[in-house]
């Protein structure tokens, strides 16, 4: 009987993955083929509601339904197993571009006792959280000694510049939820495996800063209309009415056909 509900939540994570590798666009909510799913897992909750809710707050990312999201990652979280249900309803919200949301999961699940820092520490760079992992990165190379072997210098000196021009993980997110508003307007998710690929760059005459690229599988007339839209909601939202200081971050046309993330 135990075999029961992991096989029904493992056809369900292979059809949800076949949505975001099939395409980077956000599926309707009533789609046939999302209404299919949907059903699956209706079947799963029978079995497993926790398991029920993740995978249900899965679907609903890929169709950018946020408000269906949110729901059942509350409904998953207040059943017991978060350490089962976190990871997977923070990979959900990034799709769905709640950045914000996610580091919060994120920075519970970077604690070294919960088990998740080599895993995800790679992500959580990749959706600003710099200073996060720069900050437990002694602990966690104590506690895994598998990261010895990890280069961590872009971490280390992203960091550096943060602390430098007065950056905090909170601006870089501001800026990202920012662009998860455009995502879900253009209805289309990162490409690939990250949410971004991190620069630092230090211009001969001018101070360092961090470069966020987000790569977006689209043609470029629509990239430099999201970016064109980006540039127009940090003036109107942010609190500088600019990037702030020491960061700068834009969508990105996709050089190649990455995996995509895991639902």
């Amino acid at each position: 009987m135990t075999e029961v509900p992991k096989t029904l939540s493992d056809e369900a994570v292979v059809a949800i993955n076949a949505l975001i590798d099939g395409n980077d666009r956000f599926r309707n909510w009533n789609d046939p083929e999302i209404r299919t799913i949907f059903r699956h897992i209706e079947k799963l909750q029978k079995v497993d509601a926790r398991d029920a809710f993740v995978r249900f707050a899965a679907l609903a990312a890929v169709c950018g339904n946020v408000e269906s999201l949110l729901e059942y990652a509350r409904k998953a979280l207040l059943l017991p197993g978060e350490l089962l249900s976190k990871p997977e309803i923070r990979t959900s919200l990034a799709n769905a571009g709640l950045y914000g949301k996610a580091q919060q999961i994120g920075t519970w699940l970077l604690d070294r006792k919960r088990g998740f820092f080599p895993q995800i520490w790679q992500d959580a760079v990749s959706c600003g959280q710099v200073l996060a992992i720069q900050e437990r990165l002694f602990d966690a190379k104590r506690t895994y000694p598998e990261l010895s072997d990890v280069d961590f210098s872009l971490v280390e000196r992203a960091a550096s510049v943060m602390q430098e021009r007065g950056l905090s993980d909170a601006d870089i997110i501001a800026v990202f939820d920012l662009m998860g508003e455009i995502q879900r307007s253009h209805r289309i998710m990162f490409a690939g495996k990250l949410a971004s690929t991190l620069k630092v760059l230090r211009p001969p005459e001018d101070p360092p800063y961090l470069y966020f690229a987000m790569p977006i599988d689209s043609d470029v007339s629509e990239i430099h209309a999201m970016n064109r839209e980006l540039a127009r909601l940090v003036v109107e939202k942010l609190p500088e009415g600019a990037f702030p200081q020491g960061l700068v971050a834009s969508f990105a046309k996709t050089l190649s056909v990455e995996l995509r993330a895991a639902a």
